[in-house]
Formats: structure tokens, C-alpha cells, sequence
């Protein structure tokens, strides 16, 4: 990966772990819980409770950068910050040099995450279906409970690193497993 795209990509996976970690917050919860607790000031109650909806609001925020501060090419075919037109874009260096010295690194998704995303993919706006979830080193492979026989594509890996879901061909678990592992080391 080149330079620019590999910035990119690390600010990326950076952004979306804080934006994951604040969506999986349950903001009534902790307000239910900072509601009982006398210890904390009113400032430092207010800053707890808003905490969750302003940590989304600085991730999409950083979202927005990342779009316009992107990988692209020149005229001369070199990589090229699209936002900077520099090879360096200081801005997304600077954006992940802060980020990693408050220690945010990526998530990895868990079983839980990947069977949500899992069922919002083949439920697709319809009834939940029963799935089966399945962990392997680089992820989790998904299938309906109930196999209706007529998808090509009945298998759904979700990625643990990335989150990403990518559909497969019905095969063992094993050999399904290490296809994924060479379709993401791209060879």
C-alpha cells in the first residue's frame, strides 16, 4: 500500500474505532447511572452524559476530513493527497499522530458485532432470520439457520479488523477460511 493510502487507511480504522465505541454506548444507561452518583460536579455529570453524542460528533467531523484529504493520483500518475497536493499530507499525519498517542486503535469486531451486522444484512428491512456464527482467526463466517438452497452466495464473512462483509459460495469451513485468508492478503 503507498504511502497516502496507507495514512489514509490507518486514520480510517482509527476514526471508525472511536465512532464504533461511542455507538455501542448506551447513552440512557450512563446517564441512568451518573444520575445516582452524587460524587461527580454538575459540569463533569453534563461533560459524562453529552460525552457519547459529542464523540460522534468529532468522528464524523474527522469523517469529513478524511474525504477530502484522500488518496489520488497526479497528472503524473504519483500518489498525491487530494486534499494537500503533497505526497505527505500533513493534516491526516497529524490527525493520526494524535490518535495514537491517546492510545485509540482499532477495534476488533466480536461475535456480537458481527451477528448485528450479519442480521441486518440478511434480514434486509424484513423479519430477523436465525444465523449461525461461526469464529475464525481473521473474522466470523455466517450463515442462516434455516438454508432455503436457492442463494449462491449463502455464506457472509464478517471481518474482524474491518468490520467489512463480503459473500461466499457455500464450502467447508475450513477451506472457506483459508480462501478469506488469501482473498485478503490479495493473492
Amino acid at each position: 500500500m503507498r504511502r497516502a493510502a496507507w495514512t489514509h487507511h490507518q486514520v480510517r480504522q482509527r476514526v471508525h474505532a472511536v465512532m464504533t465505541a461511542a455507538m455501542r454506548a448506551d447513552a440512557h444507561a450512563i446517564e441512568v447511572a451518573l444520575g445516582r452518583d452524587e460524587r461527580l460536579d454538575p459540569y463533569s455529570r453534563r461533560f459524562s452524559v453529552d460525552a457519547r453524542r459529542l464523540v460522534l460528533a468529532c468522528s464524523a467531523a474527522l469523517t469529513c476530513v478524511m474525504a477530502a484529504h484522500r488518496p489520488d493520483d497526479d497528472p503524473h500518475g504519483r500518489e498525491i493527497c487530494s486534499g494537500c497536493g503533497t505526497p505527505d499530507c500533513r493534516t491526516l499525519q497529524g490527525v493520526s499522530d494524535v490518535l495514537a498517542a491517546y492510545a485509540v486503535r482499532p477495534v476488533a469486531v466480536d461475535r456480537a458485532e458481527a451477528w448485528r451486522r450479519a442480521d441486518a444484512h440478511f434480514a434486509a428491512g424484513s423479519r430477523p432470520v436465525p444465523l449461525v456464527v461461526e469464529e475464525f482467526p481473521y473474522g466470523f463466517v455466517v450463515r442462516r439457520a434455516l438454508d432455503t438452497g436457492d442463494d449462491v452466495s449463502p455464506l457472509l464473512v464478517v471481518d474482524r479488523e474491518t468490520g467489512a462483509l463480503t459473500r461466499w459460495p457455500s464450502m467447508p469451513f475450513d477451506i472457506l477460511a483459508r480462501e478469506y485468508e488469501r482473498y485478503r492478503k490479495g493473492s
